[in-house]
């Protein structure tokens, strides 16, 4: 017992004194990626497979040997199968070569080039057994000792017996789908800003486009993006130069910013939708001289309901492109139920319909994964993706099925288009397949037809909103108000409208917090704030109308730099007023006089306000100014009034003249008739 805890002791110390030793492993050489290898076999005896692979971490004081294991495994014969193999579920063993690559290892780039025989009816030990025909899962592994220190699995078909190449067989169209979307790029003050990851972006998809120049890909790229390259730096212009003149691009159908049809439906506000789309077309057709926007698809990125489909549907778009994560949400998984080969009704109101296409979802996870640093590279999935497309076509005729009518739509899961080295590699493979190729999303769409089971149309039922929003855009459309009104203000050729209603335009994005649109929104309030304080109104408090009908004269001085055009309204209640209200020029630095012709209702002292109105009345600009009116008596009525009782008291004196004339003329000829002498003289006319 004591010689055993002497031992320990002793190791424990030793362990102190000596210093301390890594006990992890020297990191093990790996497969980096496959570099190329041969799609198919031909079905003769002693045919090679040729592949080149890059092995990287190779330890430069490792003398252990290494090996590459190749192995061939059952033939595919399902879409499913296919999956399984790449993540590692592969089907039973059929045979197995050990290649030493100690002296095929290319020392400086760690690439190995190998060439694999096959052998048909027979088991060697230096050839891999493909007796019979179809798509192989091959395993390539990297062993150092007795270790497996990593394993890729491609695949290779072995054609018919004799044959040497691949037979043409039933055509398979491809459509290369994306977007090339970004954040708003306009700021708050009207400046532009392209974020460097932007232009990371945008400069990876013109990088792709120029690498495959014959190579058909429809991309929908964001308009709004477009303005911000040309209103950038030297670099951003030349940038969307790059893009101007790329062959290889097909413009698809976009709002000017990022925003969902369903989300400005449940807000009411389908309006919106449809500016976004003109103004998107408008600025695609003038950015993109010579290329055309073909409103027959619109490719959906996020759910889609049947409103939002049904909008679409009214401005004319013939068929919604539904990419990977659309499909998760819309009609609760609309992959499960639709064959992605063809295209799909779908079920809007009133009985009216519109067509759907799906794009690969199992292809799009591959391509999503192919684009983010895969193991085994770009070029191991892009031979994954030609297994399964393959296997795709000889499902469906194995179904006594023809291929006429379908397509196969390829996009990532959420549109951003796959790396360039993945495009690339899925291009030189997909060009080895005779009965493979490209085509623009137009031309794809226009020969698929509709799924049919059971001699009935494919239709889905899309779900519908459950609570939409009155009115959910009040403050945006309040906001355009103004900013249409004030700009009505300003000369033809000022710039400031503009830019205001670039922010207008920007401000439904989908991508907006509500701090960002309140940002935006102050910012140009503010300018429209200055513009309408840089008119002055007068400062006298009171108007002296000298009659009846007479004028109350406004100085109104224009302190901006620029001529401004202003209604101005009276409004009191004393006061007869214009129907129509006056419009006037205020030149800029300068007063004008502007002369309002009135009516008194009365005499006396009454209140008056003045306000300002956009040209075309619908927007007040500044505060109402109060003022009084004052009318000491009204001249034209008074003399009017005076006249009457002068002529009543002239018409009373002429009366009571006459009557006075009448009443002594009355009285005199009654003495007349009473005096003596006319007695006298009766009385001699009776005795004659």
């Amino acid at each position: 017992m004591k010689s055993r805890l002497f031992v320990a002791f002793s190791a424990l110390c030793i362990a102190m004194v000596l210093p301390a030793q890594s006990t992890q492993a020297a990191t093990p050489e790996i497969i980096s990626s496959l570099i190329s290898q041969d799609q198919y076999v031909a079905g003769v005896e002693n045919s090679l497979i040729h592949f080149s692979i890059a092995l990287s971490g190779r330890d430069p004081a490792s003398t252990a040997s290494t090996k590459l294991v190749i192995t061939s495994y059952k033939p595919v014969r399902t879409r499913q199968e296919v999956r399984d193999a790449s993540s590692g579920k592969l089907p039973s063993t059929v045979d197995t070569v050990i290649v030493d690559v100690s002296d095929l290892r290319d020392a400086a780039t760690g690439r190995v080039d190998v060439a694999i025989p096959i052998e048909i009816g027979v088991r060697t030990k230096d050839a891999l057994q493909m007796s019979a025909t179809g798509v192989y899962p091959v395993s390539i592994g990297l062993q150092e000792d007795k270790s497996v220190t990593s394993q890729i699995v491609t695949f290779v078909e072995r054609l018919s017996q004799d044959v040497t190449s691949p037979l043409p067989s039933e055509n398979l169209q491809i459509a290369l789908v994306g977007t090339l979307n970004s954040p708003v790029s306009l700021q708050p003050d009207g400046t532009t800003l392209v974020s460097n990851e932007t232009r990371s972006i945008v400069t990876a998809a013109v990088s792709t486009l120029e690498a495959l120049p014959d190579t058909p890909i429809s991309l929908s790229v964001r308009p709004e993006l477009i303005d911000a390259l040309n209103s950038s730096s030297d670099e951003d212009i030349a940038l969307l130069a790059r893009l101007q003149v790329s062959t290889s691009l097909q413009l698809l159908p976009a709002t000017y910013v990022d925003v969902q049809p369903d989300e400005l439906v449940a807000k009411q506000s389908t309006d919106v939708f449809t500016n976004q789309l003109r103004l998107g077309e408008d600025v695609l057709t003038t950015g993109f001289p010579g290329k055309s926007v073909n409103r027959d698809a619109w490719v959906q990125t996020s759910t889609l309901l049947s409103g939002g489909a049904q909008l679409l549907r009214n401005l004319g778009l013939r068929t919604a492109v539904l990419l990977g994560n659309s499909q998760k949400t819309t009609a609760n998984g609309i992959s499960v139920f639709v064959e992605p080969t063809r295209l799909v009704e779908l079920n809007l109101l009133n009985s009216d319909r519109m067509t759907a296409a799906l794009a690969d979802f199992n292809l799009s996870e591959a391509l999503t994964r192919g684009s983010r640093e895969p193991v085994g590279g770009a070029y191991l999935v892009a031979q994954q993706i030609l297994a399964e497309l393959k296997i795709t076509r000889s499902e469906i005729v194995d179904r006594d099925e023809t291929m006429n009518g379908r397509g196969v739509i390829l996009a990532t899961d959420s549109g951003e288009l796959p790396s360039q080295a993945l495009l690339t590699a899925l291009v030189s493979t997909v060009a080895s397949q005779p009965d493979m190729g490209f085509v623009t999303l137009d031309e794809l769409l226009g020969s698929m037809t509709v799924s049919v089971i059971d001699g009935l149309p494919v239709s889905i039922e899309l779900q519908s909103l459950a609570d939409p929003t009155p009115n959910g855009n009040a403050m945006l459309n309040e906001f355009a108000a103004r900013v249409n009104g004030f700009s009505t203000m300003l000369p033809d050729g000022d710039e400031r409208p503009i830019q205001w209603r670039r922010v207008v335009n920007v401000l439904p994005a989908s991508n907006l917090t509500q701090s960002q649109m309140a940002a935006y929104i102050n910012a140009v309030d503010t300018q429209l704030a200055a513009l309408g304080g840089s008119i002055v109104t007068p400062t006298t408090t009171t108007f002296t109308l000298g009659g009846r009908d007479s004028s109350i004269r406004l100085s109104l001085r224009n302190d901006n730099e620029t001529d401004l055009l202003i209604r101005v309204h009276l409004t009191s209640s004393k006061l007869t007023l214009p129907t129509d209200d006056q419009v006037v020029t205020l030149p800029a630095g300068t007063s004008t006089l502007v002369e309002i012709p009135v009516t008194a209702k009365s005499n006396g002292r009454f209140p008056v306000t003045l306000q300002l109105f956009t040209p075309l009345g619908d927007i007040t600009v500044g505060s109402p100014a109060k003022f009084s009116a004052r009318v000491n008596a009204l001249a034209g009525l008074g003399q009017l009034f005076t006249g009457i009782a002068l002529l009543l008291l002239l018409s009373w004196w002429i009366h009571h003249l006459r009557r006075e004339h009448q009443r002594r003329q009355f009285e005199s000829d009654d003495s007349v008739v009473r005096h003596p002498s006319g007695e006298h003289s009766a009385r001699v006319d009776e005795l004659t």
